[in-house]
């Protein structure tokens, strides 16, 4: 599912959230955090998974942390799940399997970072594709929801592995890539799991918050 967290220009609504959380780390990572949109973010993508991983059943949300990073819920290992967030859009995954997932605003951020990011044969896919912008960012999610699936995080180069379309790092890796139509602006999601995996992309709202 996917949150668009400018609804927490409300501050009632920021205040519940505040108050809800349930992971003091987060919010204080938010409380350290400049820019009031970093907070949004920061904090809905949390109550969003807060709510997700509920309605999947968990009843303890307690976190641990892999070696580089990536939370996942100590007392509920066969419940999984991922964050990201971009724009003014937060989204969470959660699965019965490692998952990871990337949502990413539609943009070209140059030839310098797609060198640092793409293997050669994919900065030649790169270079030759209409929409240069949206192209880019079909391999940026791809790349980073992979590296979110394993955890490896930034211990992990980007252009140590190829996602061109119809390539995948390992045969069991799937990718499902899902456009988002009502933003302000054209964004990406791109979900990636070990095994397939059907994917059913939401939008959230407050409103379904109990």
């Amino acid at each position: 599912s996917y949150f668009d967290v400018s609804e927490l220009d409300d501050p009632a609504l920021m205040a519940r959230v505040i108050a809800e959380l349930p992971w003091p780390e987060r919010l204080a990572r938010a409380g350290r955090l400049r820019f009031a949109t970093d907070r949004r973010l920061c904090l809905g993508a949390g109550w969003l998974a807060a709510h997700m991983l509920g309605d999947a059943g968990a009843s303890d949300l307690t976190l641990g942390y892999g070696a580089h990073g990536k939370p996942y819920l100590v007392n509920h290992p066969s419940i999984h799940f991922n964050l990201s967030h971009s724009g003014t859009l937060a989204a969470c995954a959660v699965a019965d399997m490692p998952v990871g997932i990337d949502v990413e605003t539609v943009r070209d951020h140059g030839e310098a970072v797609a060198r640092y990011c793409c293997q050669p044969k994919e900065l030649d896919w790169l270079r030759q594709a209409p929409d240069r912008a949206w192209s880019f960012t079909r391999l940026w999610v791809r790349k980073e929801s992979y590296i979110k699936l394993t955890g490896d995080g930034l211990s992990r180069e980007p252009r140590s592995f190829s996602v061109l379309p119809g390539e995948t790092p390992k045969d069991d890796t799937f990718f499902i890539e899902l456009p988002i139509s009502d933003a302000l602006i054209d964004t990406l999601i791109c979900v990636c799991t070990h095994g397939r995996s059907e994917v059913r992309l939401t939008r959230w709202s407050s409103r379904e918050a109990r």
